[in-house]
């Protein structure tokens, strides 16, 4: 159980933030979210967003095409800058797949295609979580019993 505990806490401490533009996407991936315990924040621009993620540690941020196609494949960069801890996650459906070789040139942790399964954006988020886990301190060769 200790484990989970852990877990919850990094829950806490990692932020989920959702810059979608397409709304039926985004009230379903809040609603995803939430029903498994993460309680992501809407931004509605890109300020609001800058302004949310700066100075946190890490903080995962869906966007999808509509925002790129509005706000331009800068906003990636403007994320890392404002939080260099931040892992992006970028939602497109099939029409605008040519976005994602330049996201991922750009250091987005993945693309996720439509439709978007449930357990895809949640197996990006758990992944994400455990990346961020603190490791336990490993033991010295000291340690080992002879």
């Amino acid at each position: 159980m200790k484990n989970c505990s852990t877990l919850n806490t990094f829950k806490k401490q990692t932020a989920i933030l959702m810059f979608v533009g397409n709304e039926e996407v985004r009230n379903n991936i809040i609603a995803l979210c939430r029903k498994n315990n993460y309680y992501p924040v809407i931004a509605t621009d890109p300020e609001q967003l800058i302004k949310k993620i700066r100075g946190k540690g890490s903080a995962i941020v869906f966007v999808d095409h509509e925002v790129v196609n509005n706000y331009g494949a800068r906003i990636y960069s403007r994320i890392n800058v404002a939080c260099p801890g931040c892992d992006v996650l970028l939602l497109c459906d099939q029409a605008h797949r040519d976005l994602i070789k330049e996201a991922m040139e750009l250091s987005v942790y993945a693309c996720i295609l439509a439709p978007f399964e449930d357990w895809e954006v949640l197996t990006m988020i758990r992944n994400i979580l455990a990346k961020k886990k603190p490791r336990g301190l490993k033991k010295s060769y000291k340690d080992q019993p002879s």
